[in-house]
């Protein structure tokens, strides 16, 4: 069973930080402000930041790795069309 909430957690907070909370309390239609901070933080493991962190990474060199490859193929696809036509003029 869930226990009421009886207990207050006072935090303090910019004007701007709080405005911003509050907006994505209401754009993710929480029911209040206060429901969506105590789930956020109940939430939040700073290893998922981390790990999120080398994921970025990850796909950033998966990124560059792609568009060489790309581009390798682009070259050896010039390539095998110049030996292509080379070899249809010898005949």
């Amino acid at each position: 069973m869930k226990s009421l909430a009886t207990e207050r957690l006072v935090v303090p907070i910019s004007p701007d930080d709080k405005r911003r909370v509050e907006a994505r309390a209401k754009r993710f239609g929480q029911s209040s402000t206060a429901e969506f901070v105590r789930r956020a933080a109940l939430n939040y493991d700073p290893g998922e930041a981390v790990e999120e962190a080398e994921l970025r990474l990850l796909l950033a060199e998966l990124d560059r790795v792609h568009e060489a490859t790309v581009a390798q193929l682009d070259r050896t696809d010039r390539t095998l069309d110049a030996v292509l036509a080379q070899l249809a003029g010898r005949k």
